[in-house]
């Protein structure tokens, strides 16, 4: 069996569902990892657990104060850390490495300069849209220099991404467009109920952030409440930075008889699965924040398709690459309030809509957003390059 090493900033993005599931549902490659600093803190980097035992490589053991100083402004390995992984590499056999966004693959140069295999990276959202732009565009000569000159292949989650990309300066001929999947199976909802209900339930999960547009939601849910609809309940499952003032806006506007903010729920775990099993509707309505932030392709938006829930979301990204509007889902534009009020109104309103598009919506998941499926996909790229 080959194997790969995945290499990550810091190890707490093991939590991060994405990157967690494209680890341990390898199928013909053993997965080895390497990561930069540790973190520890509740939460960071994701709400998923890592429980498989994997040869680890943790760079931030023994670090010196040169190369605590060299992470902290340059953002680079020591020569000692970079024979350090060459050595890695070496003695498992690695016949492929996989970064894990393009920034955190940039902190992995110098090693990147001198990698002897094959090699991709995966972008995922911010590290394409809004961190060019970084310190008056160098965040873009940084992917230039350390990334896009140094890897074998780039992997895109969409089309949309592919674009940013090009523009970035990434050869055209590097990238290839791949989204990882999520764990459909998990979230799966053979005999979803759609009848008519006293109290309809909204579901956003998503940390509270300014791209996961839960202010541009609570604007429509006022005004779904002006109009004198009361029949709804929307459940807000996260944390972040944006919490308080969101709550300062659901006390001004006097939504809290229609709105629950749950907190953070582990990944996968049971009460996450009744979360998406007891609601109607999913709602994420994604934007570009003032940074220029986008998202990749939200694997919540899968999940809740994976479960026959009837998704709300925007023309945002990769997300009309999974969204075909009134087929598997409805899409509106960013920040128009008014459009997702009726959208939200529309489905509130009528189960029968609810089950056409929760199980239009679940069938396209199931068929072509499978995290199996897509893994099995990311292994021939492996192998392709390696060959």
């Amino acid at each position: 069996m080959p194997n790969v090493c995945h290499f990550i900033r810091k190890n707490s993005q093991l939590r991060a569902s994405f990157i967690n599931n494209q680890i341990v549902n390898h199928i013909g490659y053993k997965p080895y990892i390497v990561h930069r600093v540790k973190r520890e803190k509740l939460f960071d980097g994701g709400f998923a657990d890592f429980k498989k035992l994997y040869k680890i490589l943790d760079l931030s053991t023994e670090e010196s104060k040169i190369e605590k100083l060299l992470y902290a402004v340059p953002k680079i390995l020591s020569n000692i850390q970079c024979n350090k992984i060459q050595n890695f590499i070496e003695e498992n056999q690695i016949q492929i490495a996989h970064f894990h966004y393009g920034t955190d693959c940039g902190v992995f140069f110098p090693f990147t300069k001198r990698i002897n295999i094959p090699s991709v990276v995966s972008f995922y959202g911010y590290d394409c849209s809004s961190f060019p732009k970084f310190m008056m565009g160098n965040g873009k000569k940084y992917l230039s220099n350390r990334v896009f000159k140094r890897v074998t292949k780039v992997i895109a989650m969409s089309p949309d991404m592919k674009k940013d990309l090009l523009e970035l300066g990434c050869p055209e001929e590097k990238i290839i467009v791949h989204y990882f999947g999520s764990d459909c199976k998990k979230f799966y909802l053979p005999q979803k109920q759609f009848d008519n209900k006293e109290i309809v339930t909204i579901l956003n999960l998503g940390s509270l952030v300014p791209k996961k547009g839960q202010l541009f939601l609570l604007k429509s849910i006022a005004e779904i409440a002006k109009k004198g609809i009361t029949n709804f309940r929307l459940r807000i499952i996260g944390t972040g930075i944006l919490e308080k003032e969101l709550k300062a806006y659901i006390h001004h506007h006097n939504l809290s008889r229609f709105v629950e903010f749950v907190g953070a729920i582990p990944y996968g775990n049971n009460e996450l699965l009744r979360e998406y099993h007891n609601a109607d509707i999913f709602v994420h309505p994604s934007v570009i924040d003032s940074n220029g932030e986008k998202e990749g392709i939200p694997g919540t938006i899968v999940e809740a398709m994976s479960a026959a829930l009837p998704v709300i979301s925007t023309y945002h990204a990769g997300i009309p690459y999974i969204i075909t509007n009134k087929v598997t889902g409805i899409l509106v534009n960013e920040h128009d309030v008014e459009a997702l009020t009726n959208a939200l109104i529309e489905l509130i309103n009528n189960s029968e809509l609810r089950k056409l598009i929760g199980l239009a919506g679940q069938r396209y998941a199931i068929e072509n957003l499978d995290l199996i499926k897509k893994e099995i996909e990311l292994e021939q790229i492996y192998q392709q390059i390696i060959l």
